[in-house]
């Protein structure tokens, strides 16, 4: 009998022992890329600045690679007639120095243009709007090359380049094409604006005054008791999990919390995942960040509407405590632009509630 005991207890040590060890390689699977020690500022910036210290800034012509999938584009200084196909490209490149005579206009862009640009520029003189959408498929490509642009700024997204990208390089209008994710885009894209606009002084004023509030946040952001998160993105029917590719991801990753969703299958290298509702109750995260498409009282609503009646979703530790954070649209749905700093830090100070970040 006593040796029976021993072996069962053998057995059920190594069960624990185990257990324990599959347990400390998911944790550790799921920081693949957790620095082991602090951050370093000056690594810090040369990652941020990574692609836009590719951009080649020339005397008469700027060269660069867009999301077009060529190997370069060189575009010349100074353009005239700029057609901006994409709201949020649109504050951009004001914000780098530019203004343009066609846009997009619609309640949402106008909205955007208003907040991030401080009026409706689509009043403004010599600006046409050229479509009230920023879907390709609903765009004249006749209308946009008649207005004569000297340059046409646009996005992959929402089939934009795939529309305008050959008419318009067909007769001969530079076309470029934006793919604009995180902070580290943002600074590529704002040095290629500034020295396209004519205004190569607000890389120092604006994107790298920027870059070193962003950089003094996470100086400050703890190297332990990092949370468990899941982020969910809200569009206007429907919830889906947010990877560490999208800006929301990026930047809570950048802030060392652990995003569940991570370590989810992605055959598809997706930025974005169906939401399995037993795998976040599996994981059970500390809090639950999720990125508004609309007003947040929309989205409430919506989360209500999917979740509320679903035991998994009530029995989740941050849906019980009161974690569940809707992050503001102006700044984590919309492109943030020089506002990123806000967008850091408002996160940061949800994920650590108890430091106090200094300004």
């Amino acid at each position: 009998m006593k040796k029976f005991n021993f072996i069962f207890v053998g057995i059920l040590m190594l069960i624990c022992t185990m257990f324990l060890s599959s347990c400390n390689w998911f944790k550790k699977s799921e920081k693949p890329d957790e620095p082991q020690g602090g951050y370093d500022r000056e690594t810090l910036k040369a990652e941020f600045l990574a692609e836009a210290n590719k951009v080649v800034v020339n005397d008469a012509t700027v060269v660069f690679q867009d999301a077009s999938g060529k190997a370069s584009v060189t575009v010349a200084k100074n353009p005239s007639n700029v057609v901006n196909l994409y709201a949020s490209f649109t504050t951009l490149w004001y914000e780098a120095g530019g203004t343009v005579s066609g846009l997009i206009g619609g309640a949402s862009s106008v909205s955007l243009y208003e907040e991030q640009i401080g009026r409706d520029i689509t009043n403004d003189p010599g600006v046409s709007v050229l479509a009230t959408s920023s879907s390709g498929s609903k765009w004249s490509t006749e209308t946009i090359i008649a207005s004569n642009p000297g340059l046409i700024i646009c996005s992959t997204a929402m089939s934009g380049y795939a529309t305008i990208g050959d008419p318009a390089e067909t007769v001969g209008i530079p076309v470029i094409a934006v793919s604009y994710d995180d902070f580290s885009d943002y600074l590529k894209w704002f040095k290629v604006f500034c020295n396209l606009s004519g205004h190569p002084e607000l890389w120092e004023t604006v994107a790298l005054d920027a870059l070193d509030e962003v950089i003094d946040i996470l100086m400050q952001i703890p190297l332990e008791n990092n949370p468990l998160i899941f982020s969910m993105f809200s569009g206007s029917t429907s919830l889906q999990a947010n990877l560490s590719g999208t800006v929301v991801g990026a930047i809570a990753k950048q802030l060392r919390a652990t995003n569940i969703a991570d370590s989810w299958q992605n055959t598809d290298s997706a930025s974005r995942l169906p939401i399995n509702l037993e795998y976040v109750f599996a994981a059970d995260p500390e809090l639950i960040l999720v990125q508004c498409h609309e007003e947040d009282d929309k989205v409430t609503a919506l989360v209500d509407e999917l979740y509320g009646e679903n035991p998994i979703w009530n029995n989740l530790s941050a849906v019980k405590n009161g974690k569940v954070y809707y992050l503001p649209k102006t700044l984590f749905h919309n492109k943030p632009n020089k506002k990123f700093a806000e967008a850091y830090r408002i996160m940061a100070q949800i994920l650590y509630p108890e430091i106090e970040l200094s300004e």
